[in-house]
């Protein structure tokens, strides 16, 4: 039992090591000659990974626990579905971060090449792009003529100012100038939420706590549960517990997820947060802004703002409100500079 626990551990190693290099290298290797790659930092795939990976070795270090526990015939059924569920979720994942890796877009100056997962690549020239909007500083979108969006670059993204200083060379001057002119004009709202892959986490729990459920009911049904959680071990209480907390965690996590925004316009912003009333804020009522930032490879990346007003102080976080982040820090900087707010940049 040593020797395949040693094994499985120097297999799990290697996995890693081939996720952290291979994937990497491929990408590198897929880039045509004489373009250059717009794509996602390869650190959100390695935490994707990460996840999978850690999650894998959490359950592995409980089994060890539970095989040293002499592995009561009783829980058997549950730790069998317990590492086939974490073994399918690790799969999963690392899935996700392959296909994130996938969705890149090759650029030179003649042309775009967009790659996207389980889709045709699409080749479009440079001349075919009639329309540019959003925020150099931030992202920014292009359009074709009939206003089909093609393609959405962010801040952050690998060789993005790159891409920017391409479009900027390439596009003709009466899109710039039209871009600079129009840019925020019209009137929309638009919502900062908490990101994607939060609402992902927390169907994964919700899922686990309805697989465990589906096969736990026969067993509730001869009490055998309830007998196993007075007189069993700590491995097969683990077992019993191990699904409902997951779950619950989840569920909780899924109503603050959905209770937590802010949408805002060129008028005002609403912030909505659990427990809490709406509260309206108008861009104009603002006296001044605090803005705190984390260094993160040669930028800075803004993690929080304080908003004063004569009402109050308003605290925002992006530490998970990531979805529509840059376009709230679009618009934030245009109001800072329409209104005279004062800005200042704290530490903490």
């Amino acid at each position: 039992m040593e020797k395949l626990i040693f094994s499985l551990v120097l297999l799990l190693t290697a996995k890693i090591i081939y996720l952290i290099t291979g994937r990497n290298r491929r990408q590198i290797a897929r880039i045509p000659k004489g373009m250059a790659i717009l794509c996602q930092p390869p650190g959100q795939r390695y935490v994707v990974y990460a996840v999978g990976v850690f999650q894998l070795l959490f359950v592995a270090f409980f089994l060890v626990l539970y095989i040293k526990d002499g592995a009561p015939a009783e829980a058997r059924l549950m730790w069998s579905l317990l590492v086939i569920t974490s073994i399918l979720i690790c799969m999963l994942l690392i899935f996700c971060g392959n296909v994130a890796g996938r969705d890149c877009v090759y650029f030179n100056s003649r042309e775009v090449r967009i790659e996207k997962p389980f889709r045709k690549s699409r080749t479009f020239q440079w001349e075919e792009i009639r329309k540019v909007d959003g925020n150099f500083d931030n992202a920014v979108n292009l359009y074709l003529l009939d206003g089909t969006k093609v393609l959405t670059a962010r801040l952050g993204m690998v060789n993005y100012d790159v891409f920017c200083d391409m479009i900027k060379k390439t596009c003709p001057e009466k899109i710039a100038s039209y871009y600079r002119s129009h840019m925020y004009e019209e009137p929309q709202k638009c919502i900062l939420r908490y990101g994607s892959e939060y609402y992902l986490l927390a169907a994964m729990g919700i899922g686990i706590l309805l697989i465990y459920m589906a096969i736990l009911v026969p067993a509730a049904a001869e009490n055998s549960i309830i007998q196993q959680f007075l007189q069993g071990d700590f491995s097969q209480r683990f077992t019993l517990w191990f699904a409902p907390v997951c779950g619950v965690i989840s569920i909780v996590f899924l109503v603050v997820m959905l209770n937590t925004n802010i949408r805002y316009s060129q008028e005002k912003m609403t912030i909505k947060y659990p427990l809490h009333r709406k509260h309206e804020l108008y861009w104009r009522n603002i006296q001044r802004i605090e803005m705190a930032a984390v260094e993160k490879t040669e930028k800075a990346e803004w993690m929080k703002l304080r908003l004063y007003t004569r009402e109050g102080t308003y605290k925002i976080s992006f530490k998970f409100l990531t979805h529509g982040k840059d376009e709230f820090l679009s618009i934030l900087f245009m109001m800072i500079q329409k209104y005279g707010i004062s800005c200042m940049q704290t530490d903490k």
